[in-house]
């Protein structure tokens, strides 16, 4: 019987079967953790729900990953509703999604999610195990909430395993003998740092620590935030002005810093963002954004992830250098500064062999039962 793998993440989710990864989407792997509910009462999930979240904020759940399993007066629950633009009101502890379809709890959001991926592979559902990724700072409630989640998208054979110890074991075979390993993780929405035992037959982790709000999210709005700024200098255009404008504003600074892991400077195609404004500006020079500039506004946040890694090898009585290994994962860790500054931490680079959006659902599909 073969593993179906998922990496259920905060800012976008990812599944393999048998180490070979799964489209999600008409061509990518990776499916944004979006849900919309329409006027219409039809559901979208993916990047088709990413489209709808400026037009549609109050029904285009995101990031509710943050909050699956904890309870409505815990300060993380209040930390989001004080960042994000839902309505939410308490249902029997918990925080819930106040949507024209309804209302959702986190879990149920996760579940319209892996409903998605059941679709996806419902001709071998019944001959699939399924083995879905949590943080390892995860508590048993918020597992239980994901076990929920997964029974209602009928999976009901689902079990988890810890996310740091997936990306180890998506390298097994591949890094000779480690004692200790260490899996930077930086995704869209949070930052994850772990350290494994792998001494013995089975990954184990030693401590982890998180950034929950912290991951290539916070590195797009920074750049959004750069880029509108210098269109208002040029052109006294405000592209903030407008949700619908600013989210595709948004989206292509993303799409900017994308690219910018293989060049060294990119122009933005503000066609995309507000046609009156590119023809407003016709002639003139485009906006560009050099690898140095993102550099610059990155900075601080990249920084940041250092504090967690040395507040989790202060723990554990280690020093960076003393780790056998870095696995990366998270797309975020593409950026050339991020390879940079795991290397220059930890006195040697980061491996990122595998595709790091990627290992963390490669390592859940052969995870062992």
């Amino acid at each position: 019987m073969e593993t179906l793998g998922v990496d259920l993440g905060t800012t976008n989710t990812v599944a393999a079967v048998g180490r070979q990864v799964l489209a999600l989407g008409a061509t990518r792997s990776v499916m944004p953790s979006v849900v919309a509910f329409l006027p219409n009462g039809t559901v979208h999930t993916g990047a088709v729900a990413r489209r709808r979240r400026a037009i549609d904020v109050k029904n285009t759940i995101y990031s509710s990953k943050r909050i699956m399993g904890r309870l409505w007066d815990e300060t993380e629950t209040q930390e989001f509703r004080e960042r994000y633009p839902f309505d939410m009101v308490e249902r029997e502890g918990a925080p819930a999604f106040v949507t024209r379809a309804g209302e959702f709890k986190p879990k149920d959001v996760a579940a319209i999610l892996l409903s998605t991926i059941h679709e996806r592979v419902a001709a071998m559902a019944s001959k699939l195990e399924i083995v879905i990724t949590v943080p390892s700072g995860f508590s048993e409630r918020q597992r239980f909430a994901t076990l929920e989640a997964a029974g209602k998208a009928r999976f009901a054979n689902a079990s988890l395993i810890e996310e740091p110890v997936s990306a180890a074991r998506a390298y097994q075979g591949q890094l000779g003998r480690l004692e200790r390993l260490g899996v930077y993780d930086l995704g869209g929405g949070t930052f994850d740092f772990a350290v494994l035992d792998c001494s013995g037959d089975e990954p184990r982790v030693l401590r982890s620590s998180s950034d929950m709000f912290l991951g290539g999210d916070d590195i797009d709005a920074t750049i959004t935030e750069w880029v509108a700024t210098e269109v208002l200098k040029r052109h006294n255009w405000d592209l903030t002005n407008y949700p619908e404008v600013r989210d595709r504003l948004l989206h292509e600074c993303e799409r900017a810093k994308i690219r910018l892991s293989k060049w060294e400077r990119v122009n933005l195609d503000l066609s995309r963002v507000d046609p009156e404004l590119q023809s407003s500006a016709s002639g003139e020079e485009p906006i560009t954004l050099h690898r140095e500039v993102l550099d610059e506004l990155a900075d601080k946040l990249v920084r940041r992830t250092f504090v967690t890694c040395d507040r989790v090898l202060r723990e554990i009585g280690l020093q960076p250098d003393q780790l056998d290994a870095i696995l990366l994962a998270g797309g975020s860790t593409h950026l050339p500064m991020v390879k940079r500054g795991v290397e220059a931490y930890f006195g040697k680079p980061g491996r990122d062999d595998l595709e790091p959006t990627e290992v963390v659902a490669l390592g859940a599909s052969r995870a062992p039962r």
